[in-house]
């Protein structure tokens, strides 16, 4: 470890982090454990965070960077404008479906615990990342083509992470009912979230 690179280090310390939220969420993340898993002293972590909420921050950081980049090739992958948005929706949610600890780091809200300084060090970076938002909104405004000019773009887009977001938080949640699960809701959820955008333009 000592020999490791600054980038190589840090990405031990968020690997030995992700497990140990995904054993027993945010509260099971602390520097001592950290350490225990790579081998080291809890200091090692202190050298490349400063605290556990920085920790988290870089966990939070990497994991919409994940999911951003998710959008981002399925929505290059559209032969059509029109096709961009299914893709999108649908690639949403295979994501939340297949890293459930990701989506549960973006959007579950938990607190920092100095949340002051981790708001003054990273400004809206605290409470969410806009590139996955924007991939969205890029994938709604050729979905709506020249109708994009006269739709409230931002409301569109909202309303489609709205209903992307429901879903994808109820099945994570285990809250769907009859036996029905993402996988079941996931294209008729599209159609629907497609048709409400052709009414609302």
């Amino acid at each position: 470890m000592l020999a490791a690179s600054v980038q190589e280090a840090r990405d031990s310390i968020c690997a030995a982090a992700l497990t140990l939220f995904q054993q027993g969420g945010v509260d099971a993340i602390n520097m001592r454990d950290v350490g225990r898993l790579l081998g080291t002293s809890q200091m090692m972590a202190y050298r490349y965070f400063p605290s556990k909420d920085h920790l988290l921050m870089e966990l939070r950081i990497r994991a919409f960077a994940r999911f951003t980049q998710a959008l981002a090739r399925w929505r290059r992958r559209a032969r059509r404008d029109a096709d961009a948005l299914p893709l999108v929706c649908g690639a949403y949610l295979v994501f939340a479906y297949a890293n459930p600890h990701d989506y549960r780091l973006m959007f579950d809200m938990w607190a920092f615990e100095n949340p002051e300084a981790m708001k003054k060090e990273f400004g809206e970076k605290v409470r969410r990342q806009s590139a996955s938002w924007l991939e969205i909104q890029a994938s709604v405004s050729l979905f709506l083509g020249p109708r994009a000019e006269r739709a409230d773009l931002g409301q569109a887009t909202d309303i489609v992470w709205s209903g992307l977001h429901g879903l994808a938080s109820l099945h994570l949640a285990r809250k769907l009912v009859f036996g029905r699960n993402l996988k079941h809701l996931a294209r008729p959820a599209i159609r629907s979230i497609m048709a409400g955008l052709t009414a609302l333009a």
